[in-house]
């Protein structure tokens, strides 16, 4: 029996048997467990067909199945290969006899096993001639050697490739686009019975079948379409096309029961290339000799599928720009949307000052900041940042920034108010969590209670002079655990006092050194700046500035600052 010898990963020098299917991966149901997280669920397998031929066929894994260091999708494998998955390292092995055997019954002029790309059975076929995709319809012209029949021939190409482009025009719709290439393509070639494109998934790299064609019966999508793997190799690595004259020619194929089953007797492929990359390839077959399925017809074929691909790779730029377009557009209403969940103007408050600043890292973000003024009198200032960034972070940011205002009038301090929000963010059964700060501010008695979920300290700028670091009143963020407790402290703003409010892109914010702002430089900001709050906020905006240079913006910032007017020492 077959098997492979581990040469690298767990159990080195152990052998795996082979059976008729052989699945590998990470997943629990897989054949052979490998234990690596480099490893898909569902990585790769190895089949074994009617001829005692194996087949490794990579199952559209993360990081791919590389046969003797060349990544593969299907390719058969023979004595002494190398398979590599993730960081397993096998060899192909199989008995003396069974490789006798294999020997015996090849054939040059036979082709790989087809592999069905939507999974039905598997044959074989033969390669009569190739031509190479970059080929031009008039390249083969040559001045004093050209006879009549080779310009007629060289003019009916012609003709009929620019019939074609006219005919797609500047189609945009890459579905249309395909079905009106195939329809096209069983005009110049009558006899054909089945036709199909298939291209390459800009995303996965997966072949996926996206137009297909069959005449005289509806296509009902069950039947299956087939393309040998050494035509694949042909088509999409050595950039030809490729022309079988009739698949029965072979004494041995007639008994093969998917050849009887499809009726496939002359087939022709193409890629369809545009510059140096092959976006897929389009096939035609036939269910008898065709009298057009031969060298001219495979040269004309290539030529269209040239002329198809540019127009094809036209379609798909056009379909990612209106796809970024819409992601813009997106974006921006969602910003849009996000703007107005925040204060569109600070409070005025008398003998009290308000200054905020809001930039995002991405086009949403996961900050929050609001002033909400109670029927007491009282006005609650709130900083807050949600785990992440960008559209998830957002939502979150949304619903907090509602939960705050919605909770704000029926707690009668910070405390409370936070484990209102603690207990609505666990029951969103999300693994985000959110860090905040929350001041009752009491604006006759210029108290202010104080309670912090996590966040950043706040900074006050002192009127008697000096920076002090507010620190207490400390608990876990939002949305961490149930048993979480809001403690809360108590401050007295003095005339002329600031205090600053912050996410952590301010105090982290990177310079194109990677090194992050700091409270040291923070600190050196507020000392620098009158004791007004729009003068503090300036200073703290031009200390990060010159900080962080050309570097981009690493994180979401917000900035809150306020403070009591008068002279120090006054009332």
């Amino acid at each position: 029996m077959a098997h492979l010898i581990v040469k690298k990963g767990k159990n080195v020098g152990g052998k795996v048997p082979l059976s008729s299917v052989t699945s590998f991966g990470r997943g629990m149901d897989m054949d052979v467990r490998l234990d690596d997280l480099t490893v898909s669920k569902q990585h790769a397998r190895i089949l074994r067909n009617d001829r005692g031929e194996y087949i490794l066929e990579d199952l559209a894994s993360s990081n791919g199945t590389f046969l003797n260091g060349r990544q593969i999708t299907t390719k058969q494998i023979a004595e002494g290969d190398v398979i590599e998955m993730g960081s397993y390292k096998f060899e192909f092995r199989r008995p003396e006899a069974e490789t006798l055997a294999a020997a015996a019954d090849d054939d040059e002029s036979v082709v790989r096993p087809l592999l069905d790309l939507d999974g039905g059975a598997k044959s074989s076929s033969v390669v009569r001639s190739s031509v190479d995709a970059n080929y031009e319809p008039a390249a083969d012209i040559t001045p004093g050697q050209t006879t009549v029949e080779d310009l007629t021939m060289a003019n009916y190409r012609l003709r009929t490739m620019l019939e074609i482009g006219q005919s797609l025009g500047t189609a945009l719709d890459e579905d249309e686009l395909l079905d009106r290439i195939l329809e096209k393509l069983f005009e110049v070639f009558p006899e054909t019975h089945r036709g199909f494109i298939i291209l390459r998934d800009p995303e996965t790299g997966r072949l996926t079948p996206r137009a297909r064609r069959f005449r005289g019966s509806a296509d009902d999508g069950e039947e299956s379409l087939q393309i040998s793997e050494t035509i694949l190799e042909y088509v999409l690595e050595r950039k030809q096309g490729v022309l079988i004259e009739d698949t029965m020619s072979d004494d041995r194929l007639p008994t093969s029961q998917s050849i009887l089953d499809f009726e496939m007797r002359s087939v022709m492929c193409a890629p369809l290339k545009y510059e140096d990359e092959v976006l897929g390839f389009m096939q035609m077959d036939t269910d008898r000799i065709a009298t057009n399925y031969d060298e001219e017809g495979l040269t004309l074929l290539v030529g269209i599928a040239n002329q198809a691909a540019l127009t094809i790779a036209n379609a798909q730029l056009h379909k990612q720009v209106l796809k970024r377009e819409r992601l813009e557009q997106d974006l921006a209403n969602a910003r849009r949307i996000q703007n107005s969940f925040l204060p569109q103007s600070p409070p005025q408050v008398d003998s009290y000052e308000f200054e905020d600043r809001y930039a995002t890292a991405l086009e949403v973000g996961g900050d929050f900041y609001d002033f909400l003024t109670l029927p007491d009198g009282r006005v609650v200032v709130v900083v807050g940042d949600v785990s992440g960034k960008g559209i998830t972070a957002a939502l979150m940011m949304a619903k907090m920034a509602s939960n705050v205002r919605f909770f704000a009038t029926t707690q009668t301090g910070p405390g409370g108010l936070l484990s209102m929000l603690n207990e609505v963010a666990l029951s969103s059964e999300t693994d985000m969590f959110v860090t905040a700060l929350i001041i009752y501010l009491d604006t006759d008695t210029h108290t202010m209670v104080m309670s912090n979920a996590g966040h950043c300290y706040p900074v006050m700028l002192k009127a008697m002079g000096g920076v002090e670091r507010v620190q207490g009143a400390n608990g876990f963020p939002v949305g961490i655990t149930e048993e979480a407790e809001f403690p809360e402290m108590e401050l007295t703003m003095e005339p002329g006092d600031v205090l600053s409010l912050f996410t952590d892109g301010v105090i982290e914010a990177m310079n194109e050194e990677n090194e992050q702002f700091g409270y040291k430089k923070l600190t050196r900001a507020l000392e620098a700046a009158q004791a007004s709050p729009a003068d503090v906020a300036r200073k703290i905006q031009q200390a990060i500035r010159d900080h962080v240079g050309l570097a981009p913006q690493s994180d979401d910032l917000t900035l809150v600052c306020f403070g009591r007017a008068g002279e120090p020492g006054g009332r």
